[in-house]
């Protein structure tokens, strides 16, 4: 990596803009919506039952919220009062997601959201009271994990013995497992875990877990556009650089677009679009004696 590209994360407003671009053209987002709305509060019904009086929810790297209001609506309908703890880095992020929440008005009621703007790491170090949760979600965020093993089991520990930790990963079929293989040094802010490398720590917390693949594509035909505001902010997600095409060298920028339309990723191409795999996959994981 040159020294005129930057790190995207580093980049809070074009982060935001980015991952908006790229959610608004790829079908993971209303999967995950769709996941959001059934299987997830499905199984953690079934895994905590009657509950007491406050159900303790918690989500890290929320980005903007969706998906956790959509979970905690659902939620809602089995428990009346549930306390929403939101574990986010961005302030951005964090900002739309209050805004998210406001527009839900009456339909959130009793619902009572604690923010914390930082990443798991600050929050571990600054909660030393390992605080007890019905629902522990993390959606796409396990790869920013500084140290993965320590993570899931301090997680764990903060898990009900009848909750359920939901996991949204990427799958060995997809672009950032993809990228991230190739092209390592760019990026560099995180590392891609493969689902299969979590099995061994859980195995060891003595978890019960299941996993599924939830196959998901991405349309990147803006991508192959030199001149498309949105193409650009979508090649900035898949690099996690910021103003890649800009700031990168024009070889580097046209190996990326040609690997991205490589065989192994390529779904469908004609003249009108280009898209590729964008593959996720679920785990659910419970207490052991849970059985």
């Amino acid at each position: 990596m040159t020294s005129e590209m930057t790190p995207l994360m580093s980049c809070p407003a074009r982060y935001r803009q980015a991952m908006i671009a790229y959610l608004q053209n790829t079908n993971r987002t209303e999967k995950v919506l769709e996941l959001c709305s059934t299987k997830i509060p499905e199984a953690v019904n079934a895994a905590v039952g009657t509950c007491p009086d406050v159900f303790q929810y918690i989500s890290i790297g929320t980005a903007m919220g969706e998906n956790d209001i959509r979970v905690l609506l659902e939620l809602k309908k089995q428990y009346k009062k549930i306390t929403a703890t939101i574990v986010e880095p961005s302030p951005d992020m964090i900002s739309t997601f209050k805004e998210n929440v406001s527009k839900m008005g009456p339909l959130l009621d009793g619902v009572e959201f604690v923010w914390y703007t930082m990443t798991l790491e600050e929050y571990m170090e600054r909660e030393h009271t390992v605080q007890q949760f019905h629902c522990i979600f993390l959606n796409g965020v396990i790869d920013y994990f500084k140290n993965l093993a320590e993570s899931l089991k301090y997680l764990y520990k903060a898990l009900d013995k009848n909750g359920l930790i939901a996991i949204v990963n990427v799958s060995v079929n997809n672009v950032f497992s993809a990228m991230c293989e190739q092209y390592p040094n760019l990026m560099f802010d995180f590392e891609v875990v493969p689902t299969k490398n979590l099995i061994p720590i859980l195995d060891d917390v003595g978890s019960r877990y299941t996993v599924s693949e939830m196959e998901a594509m991405v349309d990147i035909t803006t991508c192959m556009q030199e001149d498309s505001e949105i193409g650009n902010l979508m090649l900035d997600i898949f690099t996690h650089v910021a103003n890649f095409r800009e700031t990168a060298p024009k070889d580097l920028v046209d190996d990326v677009i040609q690997f991205l339309t490589s065989p192994g990723l390529l779904l469908h191409r004609s003249d009108d679009s280009v898209v590729i795999c964008n593959s996720r996959e679920i785990g659910r994981a419970s207490c052991r004696e849970r059985v």
